[in-house]
């Protein structure tokens, strides 16, 4: 069996195809795609998104921290004032119980990473 695996997007296949729920959009309609390579308590893979803005409530055992591969985003934390652009090279994290407004201003694709946490500690557990 072989342990060292290699993919990307185009050798993946067209990847997963999905939306933010219709009473999320803000702006748009934004597209989302993608390849997964972890799935469980950590998951990991590549997400690309196309222009318009939707909401993100994350949930409070949650961490993404992703890497942007291309394209430009800007993030508003609700309640923390000016929203926050980020670009190609950018290492971004999104902490539990993260509210706010995802916009995509040009199509986007980044390397994510998820861990359920319970109590600051990853989760060995999945949970429902």
């Amino acid at each position: 069996m072989k342990r060292l695996k290699h993919a990307t997007p185009c050798s993946s296949g067209p990847g997963e195809a999905s939306q933010p729920d219709p009473d999320r959009v803000i702006e748009g309609a934004p597209q989302f795609t993608t390849w997964p390579s972890i799935e469980g308590v950590i998951s990991s893979g590549i997400w690309g998104a196309t222009p318009g803005a939707h909401r993100v409530d994350r949930d409070g055992h949650t961490v993404e921290q992703f890497y942007i591969l291309e394209g430009e985003i800007e993030l508003s934390e609700d309640g923390a004032g000016t929203p926050r652009r980020f670009g190609p090279g950018d290492l971004v994290m999104l902490e539990p119980g993260f509210s706010g407004t995802w916009r995509t201003i040009t199509p986007v694709r980044k390397l994510y990473f998820t861990a359920r946490v319970q109590d600051g500690q990853i989760s060995t557990v999945a949970q429902a």
